[in-house]
């Protein structure tokens, strides 16, 4: 409504930009909160906006402002340098309106890339219009073992789909219903431990929409290694479904989907990160009890991962977890559980929850009854043998360092 942009205080044009035709194209081709299409059929919009920035000068509309550095983020994947004051608005939560944008989409636009760009999958090009994963390349940072680029990744998956005889999960997937929010019971402890986890996730300029994550620091590179490292650990293979506890903001699913084109399903007890996987990561996505999985389908899943999750509970509660994630995989399926903690649980007492089961005084006696009728493969490994290129650098990075490892299972019967 350009009678809306002037009681904005925008006026029609300055220094020869046009407002009211930059937000006609806008409303156009940008539907609200969304990514617009794609050019041709956005190429006006592009023009005005590059109008926008043709001169170092100021604009007295500020919404047109900054619409246009969104319009720039969106199709040009760049970030650009800007003041202070102008910076600090896109880490609020505000519409743009009468513009069809919002100020989070800057940084979704500037720090992440869409994750439809490099798909084994070219069909799902429409479906993936929304997904973003963050701009990290791990294998340019010296810091992974495994070394392929998203081309490499994605080729070598078209190269083995016509010879992959697995039939979509895509029932499995569409019949799963998420919990409600009564099943979700903290105690105060668990609560207050978590609670740095939600802080973050109410400000998604800083994590999920960053290299963040859900993390302290920027290290979405070494997260991104993990995932392509289990990748092959694990065998994904075109058409499996994967299930990550404690999937965070997504970013590992919408990585796997890319590049395996393997389907997933994630769970988080924080709501705030499954908000926007839901919106911008690929998976089904569950605000969830992570310690209660009755809705799940035993014997549905060809993978489980978790990582830097199952450490935060009691060592009671990580075996009663476990052995429910592994009664969710198929016969043959495979687990990964990385940088469990071992002041928190070490390997050899996960290896005693899987063999010995028992041992675990205040275990409810239907796990242990659930294991005497299943059988599994343990192994564990240090995390800094896992993923790291050299025992130098896993001694340099803190995600890679003792007592930091992980549990690789395969669910035998």
């Amino acid at each position: 409504d350009p009678t809306y942009l002037v009681e904005m205080g925008c006026p029609r044009s300055e220094h020869g930009v046009d407002w009211f035709a930059f937000l006609e194209e806008a409303c156009r081709v940008c539907p609200p909160k969304d990514v617009c299409e794609m050019q041709p059929a956005s190429d006006q919009l592009v023009s005005r906006m590059q109008q926008v920035f043709a001169e170092d000068t100021s604009y007295q509309c500020l919404s047109g402002l900054l619409s246009a550095l969104i319009v720039s983020a969106q199709f040009f994947l760049l970030e650009t340098k800007m003041p202070p004051e102008l910076e600090q608005l896109f880490h609020e939560n505000r519409s743009l309106s009468p513009f069809p944008f919002h100020t989070l989409q800057y940084s979704l636009y500037a720090n992440m890339v869409p994750a439809r760009l490099m798909t084994c999958d070219k069909s799902l090009w429409d479906d993936m219009a929304n997904k973003y994963v963050p701009r990290v390349h791990p294998e340019h940072s010296g810091r992974c073992g495994m070394v392929y680029d998203d081309r490499t990744l994605v080729y070598k998956c078209r190269s083995r789909r016509p010879f992959i005889e697995i039939p979509r999960r895509n029932d499995i997937l569409h019949s799963i219903q998420c919990p409600t929010l009564d099943d979700i019971s903290l105690d105060p402890a668990m609560a207050e431990k978590l609670q740095k986890y939600g802080t973050r996730a109410s400000t998604p300029s800083e994590s999920c929409q960053s290299s963040k994550g859900m993390w302290r620091e920027p290290m979405s590179d070494v997260h991104k290694c993990v995932l392509i490292s289990v990748a092959h650990l694990l065998d994904f293979r075109p058409g499996q479904l994967v299930l990550d506890w404690g999937s965070g903001c997504g970013h590992k699913l919408t990585w796997a989907k890319a590049l395996f084109d393997v389907d997933g399903v994630g769970l988080d007890v924080e709501g705030g990160a499954v908000a926007w996987a839901r919106q911008h990561s690929a998976g089904v996505f569950c605000h969830a009890d992570g310690r209660k999985l009755d809705w799940l389908p035993n014997g549905s899943f060809d993978h489980v991962i978790s990582y830097a999750s199952l450490y935060h509970m009691s060592q009671t509660d990580q075996c009663h977890t476990g052995i429910q994630l592994l009664r969710k995989l198929r016969i043959g399926g495979r687990a990964w559980f990385g940088w469990n903690q071992a002041f928190s649980m070490n390997a050899w007492e996960w290896q005693r929850c899987f063999k010995n089961a028992s041992s675990f005084t205040e275990l409810p006696q239907s796990d242990v009854q659930e294991m005497d009728h299943m059988a599994v493969d343990f192994q564990g490994i240090e995390d800094g043998f896992l993923f790291s290129p050299s025992p130098e650098v896993a001694g340099k990075h803190y995600l890679y360092q003792f007592p930091a490892f992980s549990v690789i299972l395969t669910r035998l019967a």
